[in-house]
């Protein structure tokens, strides 16, 4: 099969290697489809903890198990551990995550746990099923957070997971509000966000009132300001990584106590969040086939990463 393996940092070679023999309880997944994740870029770019090279990376991945349509769930729990057992498998101490510890969905065939596979709706199209991983991500934060009907939600991060998180935030009747300063997203995303009611502003300071709950789906450390739009006993979620602590973070932690306010975590998704994730990808699919900026094949991906890195468009997507 072809692969694009990652060999050392900023070298991506595409290579043949052996077809994936599953093993066990797996089964051997035609990839369909597989969506670049920035996480991706950034791992070409400066590595990553839990990366060992050389590697397949890929994690939001669609595809075939025999004629079945299928999405999968990329983790690989132990399922017996207390956190499995709850259903919070992606806190599973034992948990490799494929495209980090294992080869991914850069490739034309892999072998994964049978109980990785989810289903795909007939009528749901196989890039937006790529998509599922993310999806999950943000309903899993939006989950977290106990986000409900009426309440107010800021989303620092207009790309393609503030979409995410305000399309999840909407359905479950909450009213969003993305902060995003790059004119061009915001100009991309108008319809969606016309077809939803979310609001959105270039800069906090515009926004009046304040939040029942607060997401960051952009890593930038001026997003924890997000403390200081919430409503007394307001829930910020930590939904991607800082770059680094901003110098106001003491002032900031000072209204946790004062305000009763709650800092919550949320990383990756369960097995239950993708599911939910394909129903509302299928539910929509009409409008949100702008995520989509770019489709590729294998061979163009590493020329492709520095745009990915910048971040300019919403979701490239390898097509096999």
């Amino acid at each position: 099969m072809k692969a694009l393996v990652l060999k050392e940092r900023l070298w991506l070679e595409l290579c043949e290697r052996t077809d994936p023999e599953p093993g066990e309880g797996e089964a051997q997944v035609r990839v369909a489809c597989c969506s670049v994740c920035r996480t991706d870029a950034r791992m070409w770019q400066s590595g990553h903890r839990d990366l060992v090279m050389p590697r397949i990376l890929g994690h939001e991945i669609s595809g075939y198990r025999e004629n079945e349509r299928v999405a999968v769930w990329p983790g690989l729990a132990c399922g017996e551990c207390s956190f499995c057992l709850q259903g919070r498998e992606n806190l599973c101490a034992s948990m490799r995550i494929l495209g980090f510890h294992l080869d991914g969905g850069f490739a034309e065939y892999l072998a994964v746990p049978s109980s990785s596979l989810l289903p795909v709706p007939a009528t749901l199209p196989m890039e937006l099923a790529a998509l599922a991983e993310p999806l999950g991500c943000a309903l899993h934060a939006l989950d977290r957070a106990g986000v409900g009907a009426g309440e107010r939600v800021l989303i620092y991060g207009g790309g393609t997971l503030g979409l995410f998180l305000a399309l999840g935030a909407g359905d479950r009747g909450a009213i969003p509000v993305l902060v995003e300063p790059d004119r061009e997203k915001l100009r991309m995303s108008l319809a969606f966000r016309t077809r939803f009611a979310v609001g959105s502003a270039e800069d906090p300071s515009a926004l009046c009132g304040s939040f029942d709950a607060a997401f960051n789906a952009a890593s930038s450390p001026s997003t924890i300001e997000g403390f200081r739009k919430l409503r007394p006993g307001g829930r910020y979620c930590l939904f991607s990584g800082l770059q680094e602590l901003p110098e106001t973070a003491p002032g900031l932690l000072a209204e946790l106590h004062y305000r009763e306010l709650q800092l919550l975590g949320s990383y990756g998704c369960t097995r239950s969040s993708m599911a939910a994730a394909l129903s509302l990808l299928d539910a929509f699919s009409g409008d949100l086939g702008f995520l989509v900026s770019r489709r590729l094949r294998l061979e163009g991906l590493a020329a492709a990463m520095p745009e990915v890195t910048a971040g300019k468009h919403f979701k490239m997507i390898v097509e096999f």
